[in-house]
C-alpha cells in the first residue's frame, strides 16, 4: 500500500519561508510557528497540544530535493 500523501500548501499559505510549523495531531490546523523548532514546540504545547505534528517550510517552492 502507498504511503499517504499530504498537501500542506493552503494550510501553510502565508507562513514564512524556512519557519517551523506545528500542526495540530490531526493535521487540520496550525497551532504555531517559529524561526526555530523548540519554539513552534513550546508554543504549540502552550495550547494544550502535547503531540503535535512538526515541519519546516521549505525555502523555496517545488519539490523536495535530497
Amino acid at each position: 500500500m502507498a504511503p499517504m500523501v499530504t498537501d500542506f500548501a493552503k494550510l501553510l499559505e502565508g507562513i514564512p519561508a524556512g519557519a517551523w510549523v506545528a500542526l495540530s495531531e490531526s493535521e487540520d490546523g496550525v497551532l504555531a510557528y517559529a524561526a526555530e523548532l523548540d519554539d513552534a514546540i513550546r508554543k504549540a504545547r502552550e495550547q494544550g497540544e502535547e503531540n503535535p505534528v512538526v515541519l519546516r517550510v521549505p525555502q523555496s517552492p517545488g519539490p523536495f530535493q535530497f
